[in-house]
């Protein structure tokens, strides 16, 4: 059995993790068609054979030195609607979940953030609600009023911060899209700061390649150096220099896993997050109630045994 930050598994315990997927959760699941969901380096460089070859080779330079954001712009430039379609028929493909997708779902957390387009989180979150009463609501354009997600503590949220493949013209994916949408929007910066303080993140197939979450993850560290750190779950075998850059700059924690190309060891550890944390929720909960019986026999000599409300359905365990 792993072992884990015990501040983690009490965040967790007690609800109080953002899960942030990136395209690796997309890509671990076996689309209908018999393929994988691409991410953004493979969309790129297979939308390179839809324009001329001067500007293909160009791209593709642009590609190989991770300014995607430059090559995407030039390729939604270059293809006009094309491009549009070109994302609707990529990730809008149906996909069962994967293995990955309901050890992340496992984890028993109220707010998922995502930079995925896709719909396949949704389809594995509404697949594994087990007694929840109510869907996840889906966010897929960021606004003042969703602010009010910190407090609602009961409600489940999705949240597509660049977008979803069912709306293509709010989709951050190009330059232009993120200085409009991201860079250029003050909601967004905000929406994620607050977030960043009130919770703990715990990345899953992330990459760190997105220039607008390692902006913010960067400027947070700087703003705030005492504050808790958040976690990415990483392949072993990462240099030790840029794991010492993610803890320094960013105050991001590794939670390492065997390596392989398929990524088979991660769902195995993340399950084994969710055992700990279920066997946390209930030490809390335990603890609850011998506090409030103490507390009852101290005022009236009776015993008097509530759930703790600041748990999860007020400490009921979902095995």
């Amino acid at each position: 059995m792993a072992s884990f930050n015990a501040d983690l598994l009490d965040d967790l315990a007690r609800q109080r993790v953002v899960l942030f997927l990136g395209a690796g959760v997309s890509s671990s699941a076996t689309t209908r068609a018999g393929g994988r969901i691409k991410g953004w380096e493979r969309f790129l460089i297979d939308a390179c054979d839809a324009v001329e070859q001067g500007l293909s080779t160009q791209v593709r330079q642009l590609i190989e030195a991770k300014d995607f954001l430059l090559a995407s712009e030039l390729l939604q430039q270059a293809l006009g609607e094309v491009w549009e379609r070109m994302i609707i028929e990529e990730f809008g493909q149906m996909a069962d979940p994967s293995e990955l997708h309901d050890a992340t779902i496992s984890l028993d957390q109220r707010i998922i953030l995502t930079t995925n387009f896709d719909k396949l989180i949704e389809v594995s979150w509404e697949a594994k609600l087990g007694n929840d009463t109510h869907l996840p609501r889906v966010v897929s354009s960021l606004d003042a009023g969703h602010f009010s997600i910190l407090k609602d503590h009961r409600g489940k949220y999705l949240v597509k911060i660049h977008g979803t493949v069912d709306n293509p013209n709010n989709i951050v994916f190009s330059r232009s899209d993120y200085i409009r949408l991201a860079f250029g929007n003050p909601t967004y910066t905000a929406f994620l700061e607050v977030l960043l303080l009130s919770y703990t993140f715990v990345f899953i197939g992330f990459s760190m390649d997105d220039p607008a979450i390692v902006s913010l993850m960067e400027m947070y560290a700087l703003r705030y150096p005492k504050s808790r750190p958040h976690y990415i779950l990483s392949p072993k075998g990462r240099p030790d220099n840029i794991l010492e850059i993610n803890r320094r700059l960013r105050k991001l924690l590794a939670i390492q896993y065997e390596p392989d190309a398929s990524h088979s060891h991660l769902p195995p550890l993340l399950r084994d997050l969710a055992e700990q944390m279920r066997q946390k929720r209930r030490e809390i909960f335990a603890a609850g109630l011998s506090s409030m019986a103490e507390k009852s026999e101290m005022s009236s000599g009776e015993v008097v045994e509530q759930p703790d409300a600041s748990l999860p359905n007020g400490g009921n365990i979902e095995e």
